[in-house]
């Protein structure tokens, strides 16, 4: 038995809205579902998988009971520029959560956002010394 191709899927109130502002780190679209408002979109970064997708259709048609509030998940990107990732999740609509700071004995340099569906993002730099 193998496994492939895993997903982290996050529920969220607008696919299209949470699709644009994690394009801005550089996913692209891989699949979405039709309609004016897609159920589901799914995005990939450099081997990761994300769905965004809602959560009433997927408690209707799955019959699982969808966490809409709070941090239920935390998305982390690796980038060579935390400050620039920082400003530029803000810009793209980002709520500020923690600026950045260094981390782990200043081996990281690391900043959380909260992205329009309330999921923190955690944008993490490795620091040379």
């Amino acid at each position: 038995m193998r496994f492939s191709d895993a997903q982290v899927i996050l529920f969220v109130a607008d696919t299209a809205r949470a699709a644009a502002f994690y394009r801005q780190f550089g996913f692209e679209e891989t699949f979405r579902t039709s309609g004016e408002q897609p159920v589901k979109i799914e995005l990939e970064l450099g081997g990761f998988s994300i769905g965004l997708a809602l959560p009433e259709p997927a408690a209707e048609s799955h019959g699982v009971v969808p966490v809409t509030a709070g941090h239920r998940a935390c998305v982390t990107l690796w980038t060579d520029n935390v400050e620039e990732a920082y400003a530029m999740a803000l810009e793209a609509g980002a709520k500020d959560h923690a600026p950045p700071h260094p981390f782990l004995d200043g081996k990281l340099r690391i900043a959380f956002v909260i992205d329009p569906d309330d999921h923190p993002v955690q944008l993490v730099q490795r620091v040379e010394q």
